[in-house]
């Protein structure tokens, strides 16, 4: 039977020496003071238990690298994914078709252009107003200007989708986008 452990040792030792050798503790602390599981037998290191971690004596910008790299590949689109996505680009689109049709429509009447474009055609057609001059009222472009979003939000939607299943095809036989991602 050996006391000494073989994983610390040399390799090399003495066959008397092996035998009456026990572990000695540091001659600079007492067992009390070292806390448990602080000797050197393989039970008080535990294989259950985190390794000392060693602080580096101002290193610990030495160690990095630089940022960390890992490449991906974009295999597949879930097609009810990007349809959800799309959707919710598409309304925003059209909010904002809507607000850019009624902000255009009040900056065109506040600088006077459809005064003057509807004088014009008076001048033009012997004092009588141009026919298509009532299609320039602030209720007919709203109303224009959103039948135009629900068009753009069908058309968005519909596009989304008919790209991830294209996306899908083209994945399957070239293998995806290939994408490096880093942390800084």
């Amino acid at each position: 039977m050996s006391t000494s452990d073989s994983r610390t040792g040399t390799g090399k030792t003495d066959a008397a020496e092996s035998t009456s050798k026990l572990p000695a503790f540091d001659s600079a602390s007492s067992p009390s003071e070292q806390g448990l599981g602080s000797g050197k037998g393989s039970a008080a290191r535990g294989a259950s238990r985190s390794p000392k971690k060693s602080a580096p004596a101002g290193g610990a910008e030495k160690e990095r690298r630089g940022p960390r790299r890992v490449r991906l590949t974009l295999a597949r689109l879930d097609p009810f994914s990007v349809m959800k996505l799309s959707f919710l680009v598409a309304i925003a689109v059209g909010i904002a078709t809507v607000i850019a049709v009624v902000l255009l429509w009040n900056l065109v009447e506040a600088i006077g252009l459809w005064g003057k474009v509807d004088q014009l055609g008076r001048d033009l057609n012997g004092g009588n107003p141009l026919p298509f001059m009532e299609f320039f009222s602030f209720s007919k472009m709203t109303s224009y200007g959103t039948i135009v979003a629900v068009v753009n939000v069908v058309i968005i939607t519909a596009l989304g989708t008919l790209g991830a299943f294209l996306y899908n095809l083209v994945a399957a036989l070239l293998g995806g986008l290939k994408m490096t991602f880093t942390d800084e």
